[in-house]
């Protein structure tokens, strides 16, 4: 077996002219996550490649350094660089791995030739010798490979795998250029000039600033089976030269590379970008009718011509996929077709919920709870939401421009004043230390993020009042954190304040708006509080439970606001039909 991984194919390359010396003094420093990241593969039926990726990206990262900066040192983790002679670095560049996949995409059992997609996601984050740090700087490469990991001769158990370390090392090569190519910007941008721009005065590298938009066609952010989808692309050029020929490519979940693929077939370029100007396109493709997954990823990346030298600009676009028979991450189908409870086909529901954040703190995953299929399951069928009337917004797809995607454009094209609405959210709230004030805290938030970067509730509250529907339900469920008090502040044991706009009164305009936060401290095992819809709520049994039996059922658990209860034409609406067992006489 190790004479299997100890064969590798030779690094064949042709004479190419060197490439120019980078005039910079560098220093490197590789977080954890890349040193220790393996990437696995089976082959020969049931033998286990593990490529070594977090040693092959430090060892080509830094021969790449040395043959083309002036100066590097190579760091570890914590920040403290190796011994060297070297002169104090001009920019440490801080290496992270975001994420790293090496997948079968065409073989059946064990079939030794075949293709696989081999993407890698690295963060670089600059930090010049006064501190200033630059924005973070995205590496990607995405291919898909041609692999023949063959037996050898007289063997039964035993394959080449020279293919698959080749295709590991051709992968950070490729990352290494990209590394060097902002460091040549870095260059250029603090000190005005470059060795190309020196060489061919008036030219540098060319700098590309790309917005990438995901569009369906019912506009419902799903992407689903057999419908028409497309990106828009919008580039443009901020650095100082024409930029002959710009190459778009896409990457990601084989779904959408296939949706798109009448489109791809062809090069798709944008020509002659002048400095500073801006052009856009839109790409359409169609959703094929079938597919695995619930989640796709669409990486867009622009290439500007190798001439200039610049280097690519990418965006990740991640979208929910829905196909027909299977319950999707977004589109979720009601399990019953009855309209039992009445107004069934004008309720929509909104979905908020967290179990990771994008930059986690510590102590964060106290008092989460959410649980995806528990809570659907009590939304799309205890509250009886049609078909295509839920969005779950889950994790990554969490964000802040999510979330307020979601309360700005999908709930007002769809509620009237017929509709009953319910918007659950669970993940972690942040209360400001001086007003209490609560801010609900989306996926790409942190507790020191600034108070823009939140949701803040009065902002749900007002764009809930505005949908004008007949009735809207707040569930939050997230424990409440005090944000960090100011120095010489006198505001002590400031209450978390859950009115907001509501001002004690749960009638607005023609609707009604009840809220249900849980009360603190939290404790270690709790229900959902929507779990009394499934008939714990249900006081008469008669079947049906109604927003009063709702709301009385959770008085020892739930903080409700306005404290006022609602009308008794409101307090009558019924929420969920309890399947009842019959009795034995």
């Amino acid at each position: 077996m190790a004479a299997c991984n100890d064969l590798k194919a030779p690094r064949f390359s042709s004479p190419a002219e060197p490439e120019p010396v980078i005039p910079l003094s560098v220093k490197l420093v590789f977080d954890e996550s890349i040193r220790s990241s393996i990437l696995e593969q089976t082959f020969c039926a049931d033998r286990l490649w593990k490529g070594r990726l977090g040693d092959a990206i430090v060892q080509s990262f830094t021969e790449t350094g040395r043959a083309r900066l002036t100066h590097l040192t190579v760091g570890d983790p914590s920040g403290r660089a190796q011994p060297a002679t070297a002169p104090a670095s001009e920019f440490t560049a801080f290496i992270t791995l975001a994420t790293a996949s090496f997948t079968p995409t065409s073989r059946h059992g064990a079939d030794n030739n075949y293709f696989a997609q081999f993407d890698v996601r690295l963060v670089a984050t600059f930090v010049d010798a006064q501190g200033y740090r630059f924005p973070d700087a995205p590496m990607i490469y995405s291919s898909r490979v041609s692999l023949y990991t063959p037996q050898m001769s007289g063997s039964d158990n035993q394959c080449k795998t020279g293919q698959l370390d080749a295709a590991m090392q051709t992968a950070v090569d490729h990352l290494a250029g990209q590394l060097m190519g902002y460091l040549m910007q870095l260059r250029e941008k603090t000190q005005g000039e470059s060795t190309a721009g020196r060489q061919n005065p008036g030219v540098g590298p060319g700098l590309l600033v790309l917005k990438a938009t995901l569009l369906d066609a019912n506009n419902n952010l799903v992407l689903e089976g057999g419908e028409r989808i497309g990106v828009r692309i919008d580039v443009t050029n901020t650095g100082k030269a024409t930029l002959g020929v710009t190459t778009v490519t896409f990457s990601g979940t084989p779904a959408l590379i296939d949706a798109f693929a009448g489109v791809l077939s062809a090069p798709v370029q944008i020509v002659n970008l002048q400095p500073g100007e801006t052009k856009s396109t839109i790409l359409w493709g169609a959703m094929p009718a079938t597919a695995e997954g619930s989640r796709g990823e669409l990486t867009v990346t622009v290439i500007p011509s190798s001439v200039i030298g610049g280097i690519p600009a990418t965006q990740t676009l991640v979208a929910a996929m829905a196909f027909r028979g299977k319950l999707p991450a977004l589109a979720l189908r009601s399990a019953s077709s009855t309209a039992g409870v009445g107004q069934s086909s004008d309720r929509y529901a909104v979905i908020v919920g967290l179990d990771q954040y994008r930059a986690p703190w510590p102590g964060w995953r106290d008092g989460l709870s959410f649980d995806t299929k528990e809570t659907v399951s009590l939304v799309v069928d205890s509250l009886d939401v049609p078909e295509g009337h839920t969005l779950l917004l889950q994790d990554e797809l969490a964000t802040q421009t999510d979330i307020e995607a979601a309360l700005a454009l999908w709930l007002p094209k769809r509620v009237t004043k017929n509709s009953i609405v319910f918007f659950y959210f669970a993940g972690h709230a942040l209360a400001n230390a001086k007003t209490g004030e609560i801010f609900l805290m989306p996926y790409d938030s942190t507790l020191q993020s600034s108070q823009f970067r939140l949701i803040s509730l009065r902002l749900l509250q007002t764009r809930l009042l505005k949908l004008g529907a007949r009735l809207v339900v707040v569930i939050i469920e997230a424990p409440v954190t005090m944000g960090a008090t100011a120095e010489n502040s006198t505001s002590r044991g400031v209450t978390p304040n859950w009115i907001g706009n509501l001002d004690e009164s749960p009638t607005i305009g023609t609707g009604t708006i009840i809220q249900v936060s849980r009360r603190s401290p939290l404790p270690k095992a709790r229900e959902n509080l929507l779990s009394g819809l499934t008939g714990k709520a249900d006081r008469d049994d008669d079947g049906i439970v109604t927003v009063g039996e709702w709301l009385r059922s959770l008085r020892s658990i739930a903080v409700t606001t306005p404290t006022f209860p609602p009308d008794l034409a409101v307090q009558s609406i019924p929420l969920s039909r309890v399947i009842q067992l019959q009795r034995a006489p």
